[in-house]
């Protein structure tokens, strides 16, 4: 008995030390309850900072939040300057965190768009909110099934009852259960299934352990964060210093070959001399699901010259194509490099064909407009479909470019243009391993030796044909589009690619079991 009584004394004795802790630490668990689940119902994010001092404005500052709304692109083909930012909120804010340029509609940063953990948080219901303008109801909107959840959970009603009494650890770990890191599910529900119409990535799926070896990874043990900035492909700033990129300092995205991932693993000598110019991705993604996938459908193209987005899909599973890239141009269309650009990979990328016209006001639109990668000066959709004279659902270049909207008698688009671009989407998803994947990984001969003869070496590189007049199925590599007028391994004589075989090699792995006779 006096041994039980020496140990509630001692841990009283602990208890009112750590909760001394607190108050001179400013610390309080109705504080922490305050900041993330109010009990009246009501929910705030700016007070966040009344904790994590200085991590609000680091927030306000990261890639996500600084997005300018006003930017174009082509596959919403929004113009925000006769459309309305306003109702780009409407259409397209489901997909901000809030604060930046939302902040004037009323919508503060959602931090728990990423940090939230019961899985409860409603990102239809924050969408909802945004359609329906009610802009500063929309936080609030997708956490109304959680917060009675939180507020009956055993270890909030322990922990927040005791209030100042209650151990900052105690406070931490109930904090962390409730707050944590972003998981895979909360980038995927609250922005990222928006992905899957250009990259075909199938992680919102049940069974997307069978598409990708990467499942079972949380997003952010890859996509690094430094400072809320959260990387992703390489995106190089504005080209010219006065402009200020809307990204700011990218944190860097982490390699297959890091330490805690691939490092020390050997293709052999041959192929890992390939990986000077050739990203992992680009063998280990060779092929993507068409049809109807959790998220949407792989898209093929998209035609905005009519004045309404006219799309065609892929419905058959496909192949990648490859393409140089050194990083994304900010500002700029997603086109591939050239082989002799510095500092270039070859890369995979699903490959999408989109249509708009142009005003012809860019001199480079003017004469490349299917390859030039400027934005060039989009034609707003009204005054494309205003433009269709007779009435026949098809605005022809005669009467885009004698159009006069203000009927001032001359016409506002004498050098009108009607892009038709293939935009390279770039895949880091749906990775395939030897036993997962919906193909293995690609070999020596999927790539090379497809001109082994004269025959084939002519039809590849000289007369150029369009690949599915032969092909029914788009060829994994395309050597001349990528700046070759040859196969690069192409050897006299012929190789045969077919016999060459791919081994691993993985440090410190445990070797092969070799099945023996018994002695006896």
């Amino acid at each position: 008995m006096a041994s039980l009584k020496a140990s509630l004394v001692a841990v009283s004795f602990i208890v009112l030390v750590l909760a001394g802790i607190n108050l001179y630490l400013g610390y309080s668990g109705n504080d922490l309850l305050a900041h993330h689940y109010m009990t009246d119902g009501e929910w705030t994010d700016s007070s966040c900072g009344g904790c994590h001092m200085g991590v609000y404005e680091e927030v306000a500052e990261s890639s996500h939040v600084q997005r300018d709304i006003a930017q174009w692109e082509p596959l919403t083909n929004y113009h925000a300057d006769i459309q309305g930012e306003e109702q780009w909120v409407k259409e397209y804010g489901r997909y901000h965190p809030g604060g930046g340029e939302l902040e004037e509609y009323g919508v503060d940063i959602d931090c728990m768009s990423c940090h939230e953990q019961y899985g409860l948080y409603d990102a239809e219901k924050r969408a909802m909110a945004f359609e329906s303008g009610n802009f500063s109801a929309a936080n609030d909107a997708a956490l109304e099934d959680a917060i009675p959840v939180v507020q009956q959970d055993p270890l909030h009603v322990a922990t927040y009852t005791l209030d100042v009494v209650t151990p900052l650890p105690i406070l931490i770990a109930f904090h962390d259960a409730v707050n944590a890191g972003p998981t895979k599910t909360s980038c995927i529900d609250s922005c990222h299934e928006k992905d899957v119409p250009t990259t075909a990535v199938m992680w919102a799926s049940e069974d997307y352990e069978e598409y990708d070896v990467h499942a079972e990874v949380n997003c952010v043990e890859c996509h690094t964060t430094e400072e809320h900035n959260i990387a992703g492909s390489e995106v190089h700033g504005p080209e010219t210093t006065e402009e200020m990129s809307v990204h700011g300092e990218l944190a860097t995205m982490k390699s297959c070959e890091d330490a805690d991932c691939h490092e020390g693993i050997s293709h052999g000598p041959v192929a890992d001399a390939h990986l000077e110019f050739l990203e992992c991705q680009s063998c280990h993604i060779p092929a993507l699901p068409g049809g109807e996938l959790p998220g949407g459908t792989p898209l093929k193209s998209f035609n905005w010259s009519s004045g309404e987005r006219v799309d065609s899909y892929r419905m058959e599973d496909f192949a990648p194509q490859l393409a140089w890239t050194n990083g994304v141009q900010e500002g700029k269309l997603n086109l591939p490099d050239s082989k002799n650009d510095s500092d270039v990979k070859l890369a995979s990328f699903n490959v999408v064909t989109g249509s708009w016209w142009d005003a012809g006001q860019d001199a480079d639109v003017l004469a490349n407009p299917h390859t030039s990668a400027s934005m060039g000066d989009p034609i707003p959709t009204s005054e494309v479909k205003a433009a269709d004279s007779n009435g026949d659902g098809t605005v022809t270049s005669e009467e885009m470019q004698a159009y006069d909207g203000d009927s001032d008698g001359t016409p506002d688009y004498p050098n009108a243009v009607l892009r038709q671009i293939d935009l390279h989407y770039k895949l880091g998803h749906n990775i395939a391993g030897s036993e997962t994947g919906m193909e293995e990984p690609l070999m020596c001969d999927d790539c090379h030796g497809v001109s082994a003869s004269e025959t084939l070496q002519q039809v590849h590189f000289e007369e150029r044909p369009d690949c599915q007049t032969c092909h029914e199925v788009q060829p994994v590599i395309d050597w001349a589009a990528l700046g070759y007028d040859s196969d690069p391994a192409e050897t006299d004589p012929p190789t045969n690619f077919s016999a060459k075989t791919i081994d691993i090699t993985i440090p410190g792995a445990k070797p092969p079991e070799v099945e023996r006779e018994p002695a006896f």
